[in-house]
Parts: C-alpha cells; structure tokens; sequence
C-alpha cells in the first residue's frame, strides 16, 4: 500500500513524498506547465509515434517528475506511472508527461522551499517558486 504526504502545495505545482509499506519510495511533483508539448517532449515514447496532429492539439502539458536517490524497482515505477496517471483529467487539450530521475543525496535535505527548486532545477524544469514576503503575510489576532 501507497500513503502520500503533500508536502508543498503551490497554484502550478504540487510536491509529494510517497511511501510504500512505511518507508519512503520517492518524491512526486506535478507541474501544471501551461504550454503544449515541447520538441523535446515529442521524442519521448509514446510521443514520437503519434501524428504530429495529434500532438499539437495538447495545448496544456502537465510534466510528473518521480525523483528518487536511486532507480526505482520495474514493479514501483509501474505502480506509481499508474497512479500518479489518474492525477491529470486528460482531454483533447490537456496531456501529461511521467519522467523519472536519480538525484543522488535527494531526502539529504529537509522538506523545505529551497530542496524542492533544487529538484526542479535538476529535472530541467523552468519553474521557480516565489518566495512570500514576510510584509505579505496576512496575520490573524484575536483583539
């Protein structure tokens, strides 16, 4: 059995931590990247056996990284492909990529801001997580 922890949870961008019968499996971060298949996406299986057609009708690609510290077993990529597959409400207009990656010293880290955009940048991503401004915090008092 699979339990998930959402660690970080942004507009465009949600991290897990997964766990397989109580130990740590692999991070999962969905990235909603808001623009269609790339020319490198098109290469990736099943990709580069599609019409061009098909392919540019997705107008919104959502890219799935599993990053773990080292590859994962052919029966865990399966089950987490398979799963993580059922997070994207798939259409004509919107498709998903399932990458994985072996980050070395990944979970050496705490589970902070920093960690997660040295993910991101390791996978190749674009995104950047903005950090909040301290005067943009909105505090609650009971006065």
């Amino acid at each position: 059995m699979i339990l998930l922890k959402r660690v970080l949870n942004l507009r465009d961008l949600e991290v897990y931590l997964v766990f397989k019968d109580e130990h740590v499996l692999s991070y999962a971060l969905i990235e909603d990247t808001k623009k269609p298949f790339t020319n490198e996406n098109k290469k990736l299986e099943p990709l580069c056996y599609m019409d061009e057609e098909d392919i540019n009708e997705t107008l919104n690609v959502f890219r799935i990284y599993l990053i773990n510290d080292k590859p994962l077993k052919k029966i865990d990529s399966f089950m987490l492909r398979e799963f993580f597959s059922e997070f994207v409400n798939t259409n004509s207009l919107t498709n998903f990529i399932i990458q994985e990656y072996v980050q070395i010293g990944v979970y050496d880290n705490d589970n902070n801001v920093q960690a997660f955009q040295k993910m991101l940048d390791f996978v190749g991503s674009s995104y950047k997580i903005k950090l909040i401004k301290e005067s943009n915090w909105v505090y609650l008092s009971q006065d």
